[in-house]
């Protein structure tokens, strides 16, 4: 076998590389809710400011994708890897609240750029024979941040104060500039060849609405928006919820967290084409629910801890059932659509949840009944799948 027809080809080491770094650029911000109290930017804006990223994500995304192809997406990765380390740089020397709005929306749009042509490419260096494995390795980079950076950055370790850990994080992923000239000679070898698609615009926008008003799909856009919104909420306040805490430690919490995610779906891998989808989606979410409202009540590290893997093992199964269910209800041409579109609920997610989070703590909510409500929501949101229960992949037709 050649080289190229291998999985780990250069490509796709090097782009799994560029995605490695595009979420360690998102998982140093884990801690910008207490960044904004520094700044003294008012309270009823720092859910605002923190979601508006996503909102920038959300929007861009599909316009970058109707230019962005193959053949030019080196090209596109050298450019947003640019924009990404000049707005790491500029958080340093920004506190204007209406700057900082600005910063988030292009560092947004600059994020979104150098994700969607590492992802696009990809699917050029990816044998089509490899590509479970493939998209099994492209979850785990996007995973691992989280689980390092927050530790590494909690630990004291490194002599960095909360101003200028965005522009250390900038000087990290600056090196990667220097694979893009061996990329684009991979990518050249390749011979790269753009399909021009010319269909009638309007039948297609038709045909996409269509699909986007049938019921499975709609109701799997809206659980993935949900358990996201949760997600990202417990993601951006945990450390204003327990940072006076005397037991405990949040970059240890996502650490754990983490890792049990990704071990969840190394081990469980296979059994998520075996079993019932739905079912498994369901005890997952119950898992989780569960997990935040351990988290609300925790007393001590130990429940603290304990919460972190139950956290760990819900959010980890149930995101690649729902993304497996997707593609079950789909039909074959609108798989690749649907799949984006859960990307686009995610990013909503990320907008919704530390804005909610925002609104919810400036109206002097205590922690325990935010988590105590979020936990109700995913409850609520698993009994969406209720009607998914007797679909098999065996047997399911998309309608």
């Amino acid at each position: 076998m050649k080289l190229g027809n291998k999985l780990f080809n250069w490509g796709f080491i090097t782009l799994n590389i560029f995605i490695l770094f595009s979420f360690c650029n998102l998982a140093v911000f884990y801690d910008f809710y207490n960044y904004l109290e520094l700044l003294q930017i008012p309270i009823e804006w720092r859910g605002g400011v923190i979601g508006i990223f996503s909102v920038s994500a959300l929007i861009f995304r599909p316009i970058i994708s109707l230019f962005l192809t193959p053949r030019h997406a080196v090209k596109s990765i050298a450019i947003g890897l640019i924009l990404i380390v000049t707005c790491l740089c500029l958080y340093s020397t920004t506190s204007s609240l209406y700057f900082l709005i600005l910063l988030r929306i292009f560092h947004g749009a600059a994020y979104v750029l150098l994700m969607s042509s590492s992802v696009i490419l990809l699917m050029v260096f990816m044998p089509p024979e490899n590509s479970g494995q493939g998209f099994s390795i492209i979850s785990i980079m996007t995973l691992l941040p989280y689980a390092v950076v927050p530790l590494v950055l909690e630990s004291g370790y490194l002599p960095i104060v909360s101003r200028q850990v965005y522009s250390y994080m900038a000087f990290l992923i600056l090196p990667c500039a220097f694979l893009l000239i061996p990329l684009s000679m991979r990518a050249r070898d390749r011979n790269i060849k753009d399909k021009c698609r010319r269909n009638d615009k309007e039948e297609l926008c038709k045909q996409f609405w269509m699909n986007l008003r049938h019921p499975r799909v709609s109701i799997l856009l809206l659980v993935n928006g949900l358990v996201f919104l949760v997600y990202a909420l417990v993601f951006y306040f945990l450390k204003a919820f327990f940072g006076a805490a005397d037991f405990g430690d949040v970059g240890l919490f996502f650490t754990i967290s983490t890792l049990t995610m990704i071990i969840v779906r190394i081990a469980m891998g296979s059994s998520f084409d075996i079993y019932n989808k739905a079912l498994m989606g369901m005890l997952s979410l119950f898992i989780f629910a569960v997990s935040l409202l351990f988290l609300g009540y925790a007393a001590y590290y130990k429940q603290f801890y304990c919460a972190a893997i139950m956290y760990g093992m819900g959010i980890g199964a149930a995101t690649p059932l729902l993304n497996s269910l997707m593609f079950v209800v789909s039909k074959p041409e609108y798989r690749g659509v649907n799949a984006n579109l859960m990307l686009e609920m995610v990013d909503l997610g990320f907008f919704a949840g530390p804005f909610v989070g925002g609104l919810a703590v400036s109206a002097g909510l205590e922690k325990e009944v935010i988590l105590t409500c979020c936990a109700g929501l995913i409850m609520l949101t698993a009994s969406l799948l209720i009607p998914f229960l007797k679909i098999s992949h065996m047997n399911i037709k998309a309608e």
